[in-house]
């Protein structure tokens, strides 16, 4: 059976990107041809993938790739022993995910996908969009969903990602997500597994991804020594 993409990563609006070309480097591994993936779950759920534009993943190179959109752009590495592939979810409107490697996304029992949410008048701050992800869910068929805040993560670039852990859906999921507040956007980060020892086991690689984003649209430290004639 097809890993199920739990309501909480259904909920949200205003995606938008494209992706950012980067220098060449080393070649990428190429991976196997991956199954076609997983069918849309419910009514509700195409409802809500026709509110979203898109979140467009740019090239992988080495390991890192680049997504922009309207006043973003950010960098994510994927971990030792993770693919990281742009092109398998994109029919479900996740153009970005992770999986271990010998696995793919429809059959592993832990994913974890990128996505970006615009910020409007409902939806101004994390604590909002917690909100607004738990709400969603206990309307869509998950009344006991619980959303706590766990720990704050210090990225590449100092910023800093607030991970929540979800419980009680319907499709009895255990998810992590880190959210990062940027200008004018938050960006997700979602760790989403099959059952619990399966969330453990990925809990270290979902850290090293969150660890590894990069604002690319902060300016690069100034140097602040003095300047000699």
């Amino acid at each position: 059976m097809a890993l199920p993409i739990p309501q909480a990563r259904q909920d949200y609006s205003g995606f938008e990107g494209n992706s950012v070309p980067r220098k060449a480097g080393a070649e990428c591994a190429h991976y196997g041809r991956i199954r076609q993936i997983m069918r849309l779950l419910s009514l509700s759920f195409i409802l809500l993938v026709l509110r979203v534009t898109n979140l467009a993943a740019g090239q992988i190179l080495e390991g890192f790739s680049a997504v922009h959109g309207k006043g973003y752009a950010f960098e994510i590495k994927a971990p030792r022993s993770w693919v990281l592939d742009n092109e398998v979810a994109k029919s479900q409107g996740i153009n970005l995910v992770l999986y271990p490697t010998g696995t793919n996304w429809d059959t592993s029992k832990a994913v974890i996908y990128v996505r970006v949410r615009t910020i409007g008048p409902n939806i101004r701050n994390i604590s909002d969009q917690v909100a607004d992800t738990v709400r969603n869910l206990r309307q869509s068929g998950s009344p006991n969903v619980t959303a706590k805040h766990v720990r704050t993560l210090t990225t590449q670039d100092a910023s800093k990602a607030e991970i929540y852990y979800y419980a009680g859906d319907q499709f009895g999921n255990f998810d992590a997500a880190a959210y990062i507040r940027a200008p004018g956007s938050i960006h997700f980060i979602t760790l989403s597994a099959r059952d619990q020892d399966s969330f453990k086991q990925a809990m270290p690689a979902f850290d090293a991804v969150v660890a590894s984003y990069e604002d690319l649209t902060k300016p690069p430290p100034s140097d602040a020594g003095p300047q000699t004639e």
